[in-house]
């Protein structure tokens, strides 16, 4: 079996303003395309996809809720696997030019 990938020390918890500085890579329905998503602009059914597969391979075992996943909740969750060594990055982005 693998080690988990985890980090030791103490990394800095994330704050509300962050969600929209975590980026993660979402499936476009009826293409073989992802696009960039911030988490604070997920769908509840986007993010669960997202959190849980990642969390597993880490190590780390969360369980969203099946209904409405809030943002105070989704901040949570970010920062129990922070806390259990995950390493999440924030990247800021430039709106998109049309």
């Amino acid at each position: 079996m693998q080690p988990h990938r985890k980090i030791t020390g103490q990394a800095q918890l994330m704050t509300d303003d962050d969600l929209d500085l975590i980026y993660v890579l979402i499936d476009i329905e009826g293409r073989e395309d992802r696009e960039p998503k911030s988490v604070r602009t997920l769908t509840d059914r986007e993010f669960r996809e997202w959190i849980v597969p990642f969390a597993n391979y880490h190590g780390v075992q969360v369980l969203p809720s099946l209904g409405r996943i809030g943002m105070e909740t989704r901040l949570s969750m970010i920062n129990y696997l922070i806390r259990n060594g995950v390493r999440i990055y924030k990247q800021a982005r430039p709106p998109r030019q049309r």
